[in-house]
């Protein structure tokens, strides 16, 4: 699957999801297709999920609004904050590496 592909189906996924928006679409250093999210309601802004590709799988960084920049930990206060994890887990699980 090409790496595009995995950017639209996750994208459509995140659009039909209860927990996330889309908030940047970007590209990473090395150029590979590249989604921001962002939880729903989440107080900071700047504080979100990377996720992008290379050679047809997906990767996903806690990011602080930099593109593909690792950045705050995914901070667990409430059920929806654990459901919204499970979301994203769930979204991305189709593309992850298995054989490693």
């Amino acid at each position: 699957m090409e790496n595009k592909e995995i950017i639209e189906k996750i994208k459509t996924s995140v659009e039909n999801s209860e927990h996330w928006t889309i908030y940047h679409h970007l590209t990473d250093k090395r150029g590979n297709p590249a989604l921001m999210l962002r939880q729903i309601n989440l107080e900071d802004p700047n504080e979100g999920v990377n996720i992008d590709t290379l050679n047809g799988v997906a990767y996903v960084f806690l990011d602080n609004g930099t593109p593909a920049e690792p950045g705050e930990t995914f901070s667990i206060q409430d059920k929806g904050d654990l459901e919204a994890m499970q979301e994203l887990l769930k979204i991305v699980e189709p593309f992850v590496r298995k054989d490693r």
